[in-house]
């Protein structure tokens, strides 16, 4: 008798279902193999993606900017020249205003022994490449405490406080000076006009004799100036510390916009190629320290933009650094 071999039975897969299958498949080992390679290479995607920081100052109807600056500082100086447009564009729509950086020192004696170095420490400053011999670095250090030392490098109050400026005491003098310009009139072009003549034709060794000019020149009132610095020097001092202490500002130039540092570090990237996006716009970190780019920050300040702030400023022949100060 013969044994009936048994057919075994397949199921029976439809065309679509195995073209399904093999996508589900090769869909699996793409991914797979992603997962694979970002644990043992790293996921480097989010690192060609640069964020943009954002600038949203509180707004109001008449936004304010402070320029925190020394009458010397070349970058306070350039920052200058950039915002001067901005002021002329916007007029009595902003409050922009100078605010002048001083140095208030109570007991000079123990400020000069802090920051004339420590004599005892030449050794290490030798080996530390800081001096050639010990003899030049006891020198050199006996010399700078002797200069930090002379009360004519200073402004003195009546009550013994000394006050003074990076630049030395001259540029503190000029400081004075232009605030007291600003005081004078209301006409802010005429301390435009001082102030960058005094930038372009002054410098710390002449200014004492060289401001006079510019002022006249400026349609300022020279004798007006001498005497606000006469008898209101201390007082206008110590109101531009306030400020300075105020908005914690320890550099030239500082810009603040309704009480919010412009730019902010975030604004800032390492490579110079950051963003900064000010209401709808995205400001370059290139530009940051350009006419419109000034003007965009104040501009996102108004609760109401005026039709000023549609104008596109130019861009100076020699344009504020994006970074800097003193």
């Amino acid at each position: 008798m013969t044994k009936k071999t048994k057919t075994p039975k397949y199921v029976k897969i439809s065309t679509p279902a195995v073209v399904f299958f093999s996508l589900l498949l090769s869909l699996v080992s793409f991914y797979a193999g992603i997962s694979y390679y970002q644990q043992h290479h790293g996921d480097n995607t989010s690192s060609d993606k640069k964020s943009v920081a954002s600038f949203q100052p509180t707004k109001s109807k008449k936004p304010e900017l402070k320029f925190f600056v020394m009458s010397f500082c070349p970058y306070g100086n350039q920052i200058e020249d950039v915002i001067r447009p901005v002021a002329e564009l916007l007029k009595d729509k902003t409050d922009i205003r100078p605010q002048y950086i001083f140095n208030k020192i109570k007991d000079l004696n123990t400020y000069c022994k802090n920051s004339s170095g420590d004599a005892s420490k030449c050794q290490s400053y030798v080996e530390n490449g800081y001096f050639k011999t010990v003899a030049n670095c006891k020198k050199t250090l006996t010399d700078n405490l002797k200069k930090c030392l002379n009360t004519n490098d200073y402004i003195k109050s009546q009550d013994g406080n000394f006050y003074s400026s990076l630049h030395g005491r001259s540029e503190a003098n000029q400081d004075i000076r232009e605030i007291c310009a600003w005081q004078q009139t209301d006409d802010k072009s005429k301390w435009w006009k001082f102030v960058l003549n005094v930038n372009k034709n002054c410098n710390p060794q002449n200014v004492d004799s060289c401001w006079q000019k510019q002022a006249n020149q400026a349609g300022l009132d020279e004798n007006k100036i001498t005497d606000c610095f006469d008898h209101q020097a201390i007082a206008l001092i110590e109101k531009e510390i306030e400020q300075t202490d105020k908005y914690k500002v320890t550099g030239s130039p500082t810009l603040i916009i309704n009480g919010e540092n412009f730019p902010p570090e975030s604004g800032y990237t390492k490579d110079g190629k950051g963003g900064l996006k000010i209401g709808k716009k995205v400001v370059q970190q290139a530009d940051y320290r350009t006419p419109n780019g000034i003007k965009e920050a104040i501009c996102s300040a108004f609760k109401k933009a005026p039709k000023e702030c549609k104008k596109t400023l130019e861009k100076l022949d020699k344009s504020a650094p994006a970074s800097g100060g003193c």
